[in-house]
């Protein structure tokens, strides 16, 4: 049990970086405040570690018991629950960007849900990774 959830964690956490780096790179490029989500955070080390760091925490999502053999669809829809925290929660009252985020543009709810789409679907690719390397061994 201690290694599946240091594996969610790990997950968590690299989905997190990677998502990370995703909305850093669109944001620096001017894609993503072209497209109505002015969110272009500095690629500092304070930001990127708080990123892995809340999404390790996140990662035990990755233990409910859903799509087991779909990583794709369980990552999808274990993304959705970070995204719903963001818009309703994070955004709002932690960022003062009003309902929704929609301070930040009016393209925020749905890159926030690209956004945590992606970094579920990358920890649950991660975890079936590491499950069929262990198959294999």
């Amino acid at each position: 049990m201690i290694k599946t959830v240091i594996l969610v964690l790990i997950a968590g956490a690299l989905g997190g970086l990677s998502s990370g780096i995703l909305v850093w790179a669109l944001g620096a490029m001017g894609v993503t405040p072209a497209l109505g989500f002015n969110m272009v955070p500095a690629f500092s080390p304070g930001w990127i570690t708080s990123r892995v760091l809340f999404s390790a925490v996140w990662g035990l999502v990755f233990l409910i018991p859903i799509y087991r053999g779909a990583p794709i669809l369980k990552g999808t829809v274990l993304g959705l629950l970070p995204w719903l925290s963001s818009i309703f929660y994070m955004l709002p009252y932690g960022k003062g960007a009003g309902f929704l985020g929609l301070q930040l543009g009016w393209g925020t709810p749905l890159w926030t849900l690209f956004f945590g789409v992606f970094w579920g679907v990358t920890g649950t690719l991660f975890l079936a990774w590491v499950a069929r390397k262990g198959e294999n061994q």
